[in-house]
């Protein structure tokens, strides 16, 4: 089964996801085959509007009591203006580690990769960036508070797109492989260098969650929204080269990528009818991310 999804459309409304929830620290394999990409379907339409989609990276815990005000922030900027973000969870730090009553571990290796770069945890939970633009000139720090979201994302939400991104994904269930093919085609020039990042998210979530403004504060049953699983992309967190040195308008290119769904992830089952890969470029200078685009696994 396949799905087209591209930049130039306003993203449907997104299904939701779950998983079972058991501890362990990090997931059992990456899974990336990179030489099995024969069924990948490199065929894509054609489209005269391009909007682009600035990529949320929520940095979470499942016991930091002001996370989900972080989490309604994306899901009200997500209501208000349906198409224009691509919402990312990452499960990290002292927030993140499992315990007797919050089970679950939902840290990945390439959640804790950006972590360590970032500084997210240690900057304080609950932290975002928006496709890792620059917040504070000053501190050079990409990220900042959830309440500065709302105003923050009015900024930067009528910014041109300069690239076009698009996923052709199949999915083939009697081997739980994902075959994707992924086209860039850039609509300006462009100077730098840039890479290709692909992850695996899932939605929805139910699971414990520490949250001040519930009654009573520990949630058994709170929706975690597009949780970080794991780096679809071989060279992990930080994506595969794409751009070496600058890109002249109309330069198109194709890429061909492929995944096996593990079983469980951090020894939780998941049902990959719920997952949704996401994939974002960005300078490897700056680290800003010019077009994100998401797709989900199956119909």
């Amino acid at each position: 089964m396949k799905k087209f999804i591209y930049s130039a459309v306003l993203s449907l409304g997104l299904l939701f996801a779950s998983c079972d929830y058991v501890s362990s620290p990090y997931p059992e394999k990456n899974a990336n085959i990179t030489s099995d990409t024969l069924s990948c379907d490199a065929s894509f339409p054609v489209v005269s509007t391009h909007i682009k989609k600035i990529l949320i990276e929520d940095y979470t815990g499942h016991t930091c009591p002001n996370c989900p005000r972080a989490a309604r922030a994306i899901t009200t900027i997500d209501t208000t203006h349906p198409g224009k973000i691509i919402a990312l969870g990452v499960h990290v730090g002292g927030f993140a580690v499992p315990n007797s009553t919050f089970t679950a571990d939902y840290r990945t290796t390439v959640g804790n990769t950006y972590d360590a770069f970032f500084g997210a945890s240690a900057f304080g939970l609950p932290e975002g960036m928006f496709s890792r633009k620059r917040f504070d000139a000053v501190n050079n720090t990409h990220l900042f508070f959830y309440t500065n979201f709302p105003t923050y994302f009015s900024t930067i939400q009528n910014e041109p797109s300069v690239v076009d991104l698009q996923l052709n994904l199949n999915y083939d269930p009697s081997t739980r492989k994902i075959c994707c093919a992924v086209r860039d085609s850039f609509l300006t020039a462009v100077t730098g260098t840039y890479k290709l990042v692909m992850l695996i998210s899932q939605d929805s979530i139910i699971d414990w969650q520490d949250d001040v403004d519930a009654l009573p504060q520990t949630v058994q049953y709170y929706v975690h929204r597009h949780v970080l699983r794991d780096a679809v992309t071989p060279a992990g967190a930080w994506g595969e080269p794409l751009i070496g040195n600058n890109a002249a308008a109309g330069l198109t290119q194709v890429r061909h990528f492929a995944y096996n769904i593990p079983a469980a992830y951090n020894n939780i089952p998941c049902d990959v009818t719920k997952c949704h890969i996401v994939a974002f470029i960005y300078n490897t200078s700056t680290y800003e991310i010019i077009q994100a685009e998401e797709a989900k696994v199956t119909q």
